[in-house]
């Protein structure tokens, strides 16, 4: 008799964008370091998916507890944890993750995958060889053919950016035509451009991209960050406030340039 269930719950594996502290050592000096951001953009952490990378740290499983708890007073809500032995599963730490990367570690990997051994090289025939080129000449006789790769389409936001607004593109650029208005934030894994004036936060290159830039016609921002690296309002040289500018990254520091 084939058993029948007149109710179904499906389960599916999704991958979602969340965003990643990673500590340093001493962990106090890099909380104290949390607490001058909070207190310059004390709704930064707001409603964000957040998960803790302490792949860098060596820490023991209450020290990890403590230092949730510790976040959880700064109310940022850790929704994973990542770079941990996977035994120490408890239900007084969120859930280990484990395989979690970038999207720029990805595709460093599949870089090297596709690199040739070179011990390996050296043992191939002449034979083989030869058999490789002739197919290697087929290809690319064959190559004006094929389509070319589809790019990645950038974000066009044809509207000012309103406080409390959040928009996400993991995956390429994003174009403001307007403002950014306080407490509004852009998260891209490209570039972004902003014909108007920035006063809310903006990321680029969120997700591991080292050459992303932001542009603005005039920055007023609140926070400004390249590949995880940020400026607040404070550290923002007064030379280029309501400036129009662009910034980058440079040898782990982010400069800001006036677009004269």
């Amino acid at each position: 008799m084939t058993q029948t269930s007149a109710r179904r719950i499906r389960f599916k594996g999704r991958s979602f964008p969340v965003f990643t502290l990673e500590p340093e050592a001493p962990v106090d000096g890099w909380l104290e370091g949390l607490d001058a951001l909070l207190a310059q953009s004390p709704s930064f952490f707001a409603r964000k998916s957040i998960v803790l990378d302490l792949a860098k740290l060596e820490l023991e499983q209450a020290q990890i507890s403590d230092l949730v708890k510790k976040l959880h007073e700064r109310a940022v809500r850790v929704m994973g944890v990542s770079g941990v032995d996977p035994a120490w599963a408890s239900d007084d730490l969120p859930p280990i993750l484990s395989g979690c990367r970038s999207p720029a570690e990805e595709s460093a990997e599949k870089a090297e995958d596709g690199k040739p051994n070179a011990d390996a090289s050296t043992a191939v025939s002449e034979a083989e060889k030869s058999a490789s080129q002739e197919k290697l000449d087929a290809d690319d006789k064959s190559g004006s053919d094929r389509a070319p790769p589809v790019p990645v389409a950038p974000l066009v936001i044809v509207e000012p950016v309103r406080s409390g607004q959040a928009i996400y593109h993991p995956h390429g650029d994003v174009t403001v035509v307007g403002s950014v208005a306080s407490g509004a934030e852009i998260m891209a894994g490209g570039s972004v451009h902003i014909y108007g004036t920035l006063r809310g936060r903006v990321m680029a290159g969120a997700y591991g991209e080292k050459r992303a830039r932001i542009f603005c016609r005039r920055l007023e921002a609140e926070l400004i960050s390249v590949c995880g690296v940020y400026l607040t309002a404070d550290e923002i040289a007064a030379n280029v406030h309501r400036q129009p500018i662009q910034a980058w990254l440079e040898n782990e520091t982010v400069k800001i340039a006036r677009l004269d």
